[in-house]
């Protein structure tokens, strides 16, 4: 008998896709409530997890059970753990991406989310239909966002720039510009790598 799996219909290849959006809005929301955070080193149930953190025992288990089948944390019986990518969710972790992860939960990221058609329609990024000034005026006139914003970019590069420093050799480069660099840490690191 046959024991491969059966070939992905166009419905499952469809809906495995809209699934997405799903499995997104789950991760910022556990996210949010700093369920890593809680989670600490040794595996609990989602109950232990619900009462920690302050949500609803089974709607987090589900949560963490759609999770665990993409991946991000680990479910065995009753209990979660960590797996290499739910432990990028922890603060405490030198590569946290927690703040990469909660900014796709904001209320300003879901709504330039919802106008892709706007982008489809005319080209310009959905931040223009958004504020006609594009995504810096967004940024300053809304110091919150602004502020989560700079925090992910932060903890994205921080997580890129091992690779970055390992891939080029800068060590042949007569000068060096970090435009747009943020806080510097990548122009830091470079020169670090090749004073």
């Amino acid at each position: 008998m046959n024991n491969l799996p059966a070939a992905q219909t166009p419905f499952d290849t469809l809906t495995e896709a809209l699934g997405g959006l799903m499995v997104g809005h789950c991760l910022t929301a556990v996210t949010n409530f700093r369920v890593a955070d809680a989670l600490g080193d040794t595996p609990q149930t989602a109950a232990e997890l619900a009462a920690a953190t302050g949500t609803n025992p089974e709607a987090l288990r589900r949560m963490l059970r759609l999770l665990a089948a993409h991946g991000v944390f680990a479910h065995s019986e009753d209990r979660f753990g960590h797996t290499a990518a739910s432990q990028l969710l922890r603060a405490d972790h030198p590569y946290s991406m927690r703040d990469f992860v909660a900014i796709y939960g904001t209320p300003t990221a879901a709504e330039h989310l919802g106008y892709f058609d706007y982008t489809l329609q005319t080209g310009s990024p959905t931040p223009y239909r958004v504020n006609l000034d594009g995504f810096f005026a967004l940024l300053q006139g809304d110091p919150g966002f602004g502020q989560l914003f700079n925090a992910a970019m932060t903890a994205k590069a921080r997580l890129q720039i091992a690779s970055i420093v390992t891939a080029y050799d800068f060590s042949a480069c007569a000068a060096i510009a970090d435009i747009g660099g943020g806080l510097g840490h990548l122009l830091q690191a470079v020169l670090d790598a090749a004073p």
